[in-house]
């Protein structure tokens, strides 16, 4: 699909995986960032198709420069946040700034370094398949930038779901974003990758797909888009519900609470 996650940050945190060097083409753009001006990534997808990724600078953009539907979920979080494939640190620096403790977690070293050299307290060099009761327990889950999707599948997003659902209070939220699959796209062969996905029983929004850097390229992982109505039977199976949506043209943005009764919002 034309229309990627709003940045790419997790890189498979789904996999018991830490990136090497030649690996890290994420980490390294971050780090070139930061140190005065990256150039572009490029996303390749299995079936020989490639995009750019987002700009590097867009991922050091501060509160009041991100896209107003993700200011909308984002000021959900609330207690203790665990920072799922936290990239340059943006969500992490503005929950600190608000007061909230935050575990960061990445399995790209060079997102650690950059979230550590920017201020966060806490950034760890973590996949999200090892995130478990040793962390302690969180009132808030990010997984933005398209990081629900990271477990590849609709059953293994449900799984870590659960997971996630066993870690968190009884009021617990879960503030993400991903891609409707179904949205109107430029890209002329996602509807072969559809036909596909659908022939081998998988979600549509199913890609597999790897960032190149330079010489530095990540392996192929999947990543999982979904439509609004996806996510509602994928939350719903794992304990949590859609408390608010807000969608912008193919991008959606949700929060998922734990809270039973009360009707979704659509912002």
């Amino acid at each position: 699909m034309g229309s990627q996650p709003s940045c790419d940050a997790g890189q498979g945190q789904g996999r018991r995986l830490i990136l090497t060097d030649d690996q890290d083409a994420f980490g390294r753009q971050l780090l070139d960032e930061l140190a005065g001006g990256a150039a572009d990534a490029v996303i390749e997808r299995d079936d020989g198709t490639s995009s750019p990724s987002l700009a590097a600078g867009e991922m050091f953009k501060a509160y009041a420069q991100w896209a107003p539907p993700e200011r909308a979920v984002f000021d959900a979080i609330a207690g203790r946040v665990l920072d799922v494939g936290c990239g340059s640190g943006r969500h992490s620096l503005e929950a600190q700034q608000r007061g909230h403790e935050v575990v960061a977690i990445d399995i790209s070293p060079g997102a650690i370094a950059v979230s550590r050299a920017r201020g966060v307290r806490d950034a760890r060099l973590l996949a999200l398949a090892d995130v478990g009761a040793e962390l302690g327990v969180f009132d808030t889950v990010l997984m933005l930038c398209g990081n629900v999707g990271l477990a590849g599948s609709a059953d293994e997003t449900e799984r870590t779901l659960r997971r996630l659902h066993a870690i968190t209070t009884p009021h617990a939220r879960i503030v993400l974003d991903t891609v409707d699959p179904y949205a109107p796209d430029d890209d002329p062969a996602w509807p072969a990758y559809v036909a596909r996905n659908r022939a081998r029983g998988a979600l549509p929004g199913q890609v597999t797909i790897r960032i190149r850097y330079g010489e530095r390229v990540t392996p192929w992982f999947d990543l999982l888009l979904v439509a609004p109505h996806e996510l509602g039977e994928i939350a719903e199976r794992s304990g949590w519900r859609v408390a608010t949506l807000v969608t912008d043209e193919a991008n959606v943005y949700a929060v998922l609470e734990k809270r039973s009764g009360g009707e979704q919002r659509a912002i």
